[in-house]
C-alpha cells in the first residue's frame, strides 16, 4: 500500500508538474485520489466480508426510527445520520454504517484545508494521510459510532474558527458556533474544545485577544443554544443521558489507579499508531524553534487542542475508567501537528515508519480471516477481533420460523443486545422490542421507551440467554418454552438462547415488595 502511494505520488508529479500545475493543485489531486481509493476499499471490505452489525449499531438503528433531540446514552446526531443513510439506501448493513467512512473522509479533507492554510499544501496532505490511516479511523470506518460525527465537527469548528480569526467576520464566527453546537449534539466530550481555547489564552497573547473578542463568545453562545433542545429532552427524562454517562465512567471501579491510567495511555499507541505518536511526543517543544511567530502561534494552538483532552481523559482513567477512544478528538490536532513536522523533514523516515505501521494494522484487521487461513492459525474467541459480531445473522435466522408461527406475539427480552440484534435481523424488523430485565432501573433505551410495565401488548415471544422457565414465572402467569437454539462460533464457543411464549405480566418484584 505504501509503495502504491509513492508510485501514485511520483506519477502525479511527472504528469502535473510538466503542465505547470501549481503545488497546491498537485497535493490536492493526490489527496483526492488517496481518499477515494481508501473509501472504496473500505466499502468493499464492509460489503464483501461482510461486516455485520455490532449490537450498538443495531441499537442506534432502533433510535433512528423516530426523530428525537436525545436518546438514552448519547446525543442525537449518530441516530440522525443512520436515519439519513438508511432512508436513502435502505437498511442493508453497509447503508447503516455508511456515514462513518463518509465523515472520516470529509474530516481528512478538512485537515488538509487547515494545514494548507496555516502551513503548506504538503503539510495538509500528510496530515490527511496520517488521520485517514490511523488505526482508530481504520477500525471505526467499518462501524458507525459517535466518534465519526464528533471528529468531523471538531475539525469543521476548528476550520471555521481559523477563518473567523483571520478576518473577524461574523459569518465565520456563526459557522464556527453552528459546527460547535452540532459537535455537542454528537458527543458530550466535545465540551473539551472550548477548554483548548482557554489553555491557548494562557500560553499566547493571540489567545488572550481571542477571549476578549465578543464574536468568539457569541459563537460559544450559539453552540449552547443549539444544544438546548437536547438539554430539554434530558430534562423531560430526568437527565437520563448524564446519569448514564456518570454511571459508565465509574462502572466497576472504586478507587484511583495509576496502572489503569498507564494502560489507557499505552492504548493510545494503538489509537493513533505507535510510530506517529512517539514521533509527535518527541516534538512537544519543537515549536519554540520555529522562526515565524505566526507558525509558533498556530502550533501552540494545535498543542492546546491536543494535550488538554489527553490530560482530562487520562485523569478520568486514573480516577475511575476510560475507554481507549474517549480521547479521540485529540488526534485531529495530533494529525495536523504530525503532518506539519513531517512536511519539514528532508528524510521521511518517520513518515515511512508511521504509514507502514498504520497500513499493517489496517490490513491485518480488515483481512484477519484470510490471513489466519493462509498461515494455518485457528480463529478463537481469544484472537479474533470480530468475535463480538460473528454469527449473529445466522443465529437469529434459526429463530425466524418460530416468530413466523406467532406473528401476533411481540418481541421481548431481558437483554439490550438481543433486542437490538433480533430487532434488526428478524423479518419483518421490530425496532420497538419490549424490555423486561426484572427491575425498575433504566439501563438502556428499550427500558426508557419500551418497558414491559408500559406496554399495551399482552402476548410476547421472550428471547433470553440467561433466564430459565422458573425465573420467567416470577413475572408472567403463562410461560411456555418454544425452542432452544445454539450456533457454534469457535471450537470452544457458541451462541445460545431460549425462546419462550409468555403472557400475563405480573409486574416487577420490587414493585410488589414496596
Amino acid at each position: 500500500m505504501l509503495t502504491a502511494l509513492n508510485t501514485l505520488t511520483n506519477a502525479f508529479s511527472k504528469q502535473f508538474f510538466s503542465k505547470s500545475i501549481s503545488q497546491s493543485q498537485y497535493w490536492l489531486y493526490c489527496l483526492i485520489c488517496m481518499l477515494v481509493t481508501l473509501f472504496v476499499y473500505r466499502e468493499w471490505v464492509t460489503i464483501s466480508t461482510p461486516i455485520s452489525l455490532f449490537y450498538d449499531e443495531a441499537y442506534y438503528l432502533s433510535w433512528a426510527q423516530s426523530f428525537e433531540w436525545g436518546y438514552y446514552s448519547k446525543p442525537p446526531v449518530v441516530a440522525w445520520l443512520i436515519a439519513l443513510s438508511t432512508s436513502l439506501f435502505g437498511q442493508a448493513e453497509w447503508a447503516v454504517k455508511l456515514s462513518a467512512p463518509v465523515l472520516y473522509t470529509a474530516t481528512a479533507y478538512l485537515l488538509y484545508c487547515i494545514n494548507s492554510r496555516w502551513f503548506s499544501p504538503r503539510a495538509g496532505f500528510w496530515a490527511a494521510c496520517i488521520f485517514i490511516t490511523m488505526p482508530l479511523v481504520s477500525l471505526n470506518s467499518l462501524f458507525v459510532t459517535t466518534d465519526a460525527p464528533q471528529l468531523f465537527f471538531w475539525a469543521l469548528a476548528s476550520y471555521f474558527f481559523i477563518r473567523a480569526n483571520e478576518k473577524n467576520h461574523w459569518v465565520w464566527w456563526l459557522l464556527a458556533g453552528c459546527a460547535g453546537g452540532l459537535g455537542l449534539l454528537s458527543k458530550y466530550t466535545f465540551i473539551l474544545l472550548p477548554v483548548a481555547f482557554l489553555c491557548f489564552a494562557l500560553v499566547s497573547k493571540k489567545g488572550k485577544r481571542i477571549l476578549r473578542n465578543t464574536k468568539f463568545w457569541c459563537a460559544c453562545l450559539l453552540a449552547m443554544l443549539i444544544l438546548l433542545p437536547n438539554l430539554y429532552w434530558n430534562f423531560q427524562y430526568d437527565f437520563i443521558s448524564f446519569q448514564h454517562t456518570s454511571e459508565i465512567s465509574k462502572h466497576g471501579e472504586n478507587s484511583a489507579s495509576f496502572l489503569r491510567m498507564l494502560e489507557f495511555l499505552g492504548l493510545q499507541l494503538i489509537v493513533f499508531g505507535p510510530a506517529f505518536l512517539i514521533y509527535l511526543i518527541s516534538k512537544t517543544k519543537a515549536h519554540k524553534r520555529l522562526p515565524k511567530l505566526k507558525q509558533r502561534d498556530s502550533v501552540k494552538l494545535l498543542w492546546c487542542l491536543f494535550w488538554p483532552t489527553i490530560v482530562v481523559i487520562s485523569l478520568q482513567a486514573f480516577l475511575a475508567r476510560a475507554n481507549m477512544n474517549w480521547a479521540a478528538s485529540a488526534y485531529v490536532a495530533a494529525s495536523l501537528l504530525a503532518g506539519f513536522y513531517i512536511s519539514r523533514q528532508k528524510k521521511p523516515s518517520w513518515l515511512i515508519a508511521g504509514l507502514f505501521c498504520n497500513f499493517l494494522l489496517m490490513l491485518s484487521f480488515y483481512h484477519f480471516n484470510s490471513f489466519t487461513k493462509t498461515i494455518g492459525v485457528e480463529r478463537t474467541q481469544h484472537n479474533d477481533p470480530f468475535k463480538r459480531i460473528v454469527g449473529w445473522p445466522e443465529f437469529v435466522a434459526q429463530f425466524q420460523p418460530y416468530f413466523n408461527l406467532y406473528p401476533d406475539h411481540k418481541l421481548a427480552s431481558n437483554s439490550r443486545k438481543l433486542l437490538a440484534y433480533f430487532g434488526y435481523y428478524l423479518q419483518p424488523n421490530d425496532f420497538t422490542g419490549i424490555s423486561m430485565d426484572g427491575d425498575l432501573h433504566i439501563d438502556h433505551h428499550y427500558d426508557l421507551m419500551y418497558s414491559m410495565g408500559e406496554s399495551n401488548e399482552s402476548q410476547f415471544l421472550f428471547i433470553t440467554d440467561n433466564w430459565n422457565e422458573d425465573k420467567l414465572k416470577q413475572y408472567f402467569h403463562r410461560v411456555e418454552l418454544v425452542t432452544q437454539q445454539s450456533l457454534p462460533i469457535y471450537s470452544s464457543m457458541q451462541r445460545q438462547a431460549d425462546l419462550y411464549k409468555v403472557a400475563g405480566f405480573k409486574g416487577y418484584l420490587d414493585e410488589k415488595t414496596q
